[in-house]
């Protein structure tokens, strides 16, 4: 068996951010004629897909790169607010104690990830990019496979979303899904990714080779 390496999703799998976003989604809401979102509420949209959520927000699709523009620059401010998710210091020395490669990839920007990863010590990360948005994520993990000169069938993605899911088969790798994110364990199983764990030690476990 070839040796894994692991592409790591930033936000809601390194970074402890559901609360940040559920806080960022309240502050918004009134500007685009929404109600604030229950802590009920919420667990409900954690249920859904992103495709079911933009449904919900009744907007049109020329308008959600602006959305998510605007979630990002009022995500930059509460940065010095945002924590690993707690474990994520040990699997990662695990990890590399074990001999894995990985690296990082986001949506967030590299100054950004950089920063969080700086204030935090966790340099474990062979590489980190950051890109420009959270669409079209299929391309931009090819891209960084190409650009790494990575193996394909040893790459693995480590992610908290049903579009990482998705985004992974479509790029032919294998996906390993975490309940700790933003979409809950019943619709990340609904996506059928490899693997789906609820805590990050059970993930240096699974790669013992």
């Amino acid at each position: 068996m070839k040796r894994p390496y692991l592409l790591f999703d930033f936000d809601g799998t390194i970074a402890n951010s559901i609360d940040i976003l559920y806080n960022i989604m309240n502050q918004m809401a009134p500007s685009y004629g929404w109600e604030e979102i229950s802590p009920d509420d919420f667990e409900v949209i954690r249920n859904m897909s992103a495709a079911t959520i933009i449904r919900m927000a009744g907007l049109p699709f020329y308008k959600i790169p602006f959305l998510i523009r605007k979630v990002l620059n009022e995500y930059k401010k509460h940065l010095a607010d945002l924590h690993p998710y707690p474990g994520i210091r040990e699997m990662l020395m695990q990890l590399k104690d074990d001999g894995l490669n990985m690296a990082l990839l986001s949506s967030n920007s590299r100054a950004n990830v950089m920063n969080f990863l700086d204030r935090h010590d966790l340099h474990y990360f062979d590489w980190v990019e950051g890109t420009s948005g959270v669409l079209q994520k299929h391309n931009r993990i090819k891209r960084q496979i190409r650009k790494h000169c990575l193996d394909q069938a040893s790459v693995i993605y480590i992610g908290d979303e049903s579009r990482d899911i998705v985004a992974s088969k479509r790029c032919g790798i294998r996906v390993i899904s975490v309940t700790w994110g933003f979409h809950t364990e019943r619709i990340l199983n609904r996506y059928q990714p490899d693997h789906i764990v609820a805590s990050p030690a059970e993930i240096p476990e699974l790669l013992k080779l």
